[in-house]
């Protein structure tokens, strides 16, 4: 007798496999490191598959249901309980590893974020710890760990609110996740050097200048980071103890602050502001004007 083989599938390709449409995914918004899709069905039927990716599940929602899953032969069958959605649990899936999933309770609805991790961006992140040479992740059910379920919330809202525009906060998240992965989720603790100072002036400097001179371009991290010569994880790091934001934060500010200056100019529409500024869309920039300045720019054009 035949032993079926596990499939092998990317991201992309859960949909059909669930055999339901996410209600949301990443999947054609320029995400790289990282990408997102969002579930909500009565029921999973999936038989054991792997995939190229580390998995992260976030479990949503109210309603209690019981899942049995599959990896590698064994089952496991686990009850999620109103205290279990409510400590914010979440599951780890390792890349490569075959894992299953049934529904064993009739239930109205199951809902949960997926965040799909490239392995070669988590052990970039690994190699700037002082344990780099082993990457891998443990197989993880049901536990509770609010950052990352914060994570994937915070993830999926800036993919609603900014669509093509989220690249660069992804990217930070990401290099967010993975850091906490390696520290709490890794076969082997992976501890992460402290540095008291900030960024050089220079290297602070030279940060600067490269986010005002892109403003409207779908900058990315890894683009500043190797403007600077340094990782990711370390340039976030470094550039939040310098300035006292992240590299995030003060790019939409100083979005914010040159939109400022185009709406001074009556001719421009704003939609055209927005664009030129780099923002997603009108909404987008109104969105961030208000959360900065605490007026939208039309109150901002007449004052």
């Amino acid at each position: 007798m035949s032993i079926k083989q596990p499939l092998v599938s990317d991201c992309v390709e859960w949909p059909k496999l669930l055999q339901t449409l996410p209600l949301l995914t990443s999947f054609q918004s320029g995400w790289s490191s990282i990408q997102l899709a969002h579930y909500r069905q009565p029921s999973i039927n999936l038989r054991e598959v792997s995939t190229p990716r580390h998995i992260i599940i976030i479990v949503l929602g109210h309603q209690t249901f019981d899942l049995e899953f599959v990896s590698e032969g064994r089952f496991q069958t686990i009850s999620y309980q109103e205290k279990d959605l409510a400590n914010s649990c979440i599951e780890v899936v390792p890349a490569d590893l075959p894992c299953g999933v049934f529904s064993i309770s009739t239930v109205r609805v199951i809902e949960w974020i997926q965040c799909y991790l490239e392995p070669t961006f988590l052990a970039r992140i690994a190699h700037e710890s002082v344990n780099p040479d082993r990457v891998e992740l443990l197989l993880t059910r049901k536990k509770p760990d609010l950052l990352i379920h914060q994570i994937g919330l915070t993830l999926r809202a800036s993919l609603e609110e900014d669509g093509a525009r989220s690249r660069f906060y992804a990217d930070s998240m990401a290099t967010a996740l993975s850091a906490h992965l390696l520290r709490y989720y890794s076969t082997r603790k992976h501890c992460f050097r402290e540095h008291e100072d900030g960024l050089s002036k220079q290297k602070l400097r030279q940060a600067i200048e490269y986010i005002q001179e892109h403003l409207s371009e779908d900058l990315s991290l890894n683009d500043i980071a190797n403007e600077l010569g340094m990782s990711q994880y370390y340039f976030c790091h470094l550039f939040k103890r310098s300035t006292g934001m992240s590299p995030h934060q003060f790019l939409i500010r100083q979005r914010v602050e040159q939109a400022k200056c185009l709406l001074k100019q009556p001719e421009r529409t704003i939609l055209s502001v927005a664009m030129e500024c780099g923002f997603a869309n009108q909404s987008h920039l109104a969105r961030c004007f208000r959360q900065y300045t605490g007026i939208n720019p039309n109150q901002f054009r007449k004052l």
